[in-house]
């Protein structure tokens, strides 16, 4: 993302990708699939690389509100400062957390599940 913002560039969507699709290898091949149709379908997409960081969700759903809000704050930060609008995750955890409890935090972005993008695209007909 930092490259294409240094351009001066927004893309359509930034792909969270999530600490499942960055380290469990069954997961990383759903992420890897999912970048090749991004691609192969020509949606310009981005994603946060080293700046992006645990939601938190783990956090709060073990009951450590003080850590979740901290890390959603820093994740709120840098979404914000790159003026993203719509966020995919493939990642249940992820989605929920950034669309159902990110807002009450000033996290205001559309975010939508990856096989909800991948019916939009067959919908669409996009190529």
């Amino acid at each position: 993302m930092a490259d294409l913002a240094a351009e001066g560039k927004q893309p359509e969507i930034l792909f969270w990708v999530g600490c499942a699709g960055s380290f469990d290898a069954r997961a990383q091949k759903v992420t890897v699939a999912f970048c090749k149709i991004l691609n192969e379908v020509g949606m310009e997409f981005a994603i946060l690389g080293n700046e992006e960081s645990c939601t938190g969700d783990p956090a709060r759903r073990a009951g450590n509100e003080f850590v979740f809000q901290m890390s959603a704050l820093q994740n709120i930060e840098i979404l914000n400062m790159y003026e993203v609008k719509k966020i995919v995750a493939t990642c249940p955890h992820c989605f929920n957390i950034l669309k159902n409890e990110y807002p009450k935090l000033g996290g205001n972005y559309e975010v939508v599940h990856h096989t909800e993008l991948l019916q939009e695209l067959i919908s669409s007909g996009r190529p």
